[in-house]
């Protein structure tokens, strides 16, 4: 998340939106797709009477621990460039580390928030 608001403070405004928004569709739509067609295969693969309880448990862990923060990430990367390219696209100064810092941080903040 960090490393992405860096990245981002790097470019002007129209690249800070687009390593948003690229970093959204990864996180949020990409990366959950896979985590889900992965757990998919493994629900397939699961024999005998309790398979249903396994494949029920792997899915809720699979859910909150791994799918449900990736899809945050990728709200709170969205959160983070999206204000970054406004910032620079009305200021036109450079971003120091702090900026880029607390920046990244009410993103966190606030995807927390959205995503639960």
């Amino acid at each position: 998340m960090d490393d992405t608001a860096h990245i981002a403070a790097s470019f002007g405004p129209v690249g800070a939106l687009w390593t948003g928004t690229i970093g959204f569709a990864v996180f949020y739509t990409a990366l959950p797709l896979c985590m889900m067609a992965w757990t998919a295969e493994r629900k397939a693969s699961i024999k005998g009477p309790a398979a249903a309880a396994f494949a029920s448990l792997l899915d809720q862990v699979m859910w909150h621990r791994l799918i449900s923060p990736c899809q945050c990430a990728g709200i709170a990367i969205l959160l983070v460039c999206s204000a970054i390219a406004v910032w620079k696209l009305l200021d036109r100064a450079e971003l120091n580390d702090e900026c880029v810092t607390f920046l990244s941080f009410i993103s966190k903040g606030i995807s927390r928030l959205i995503g639960n």
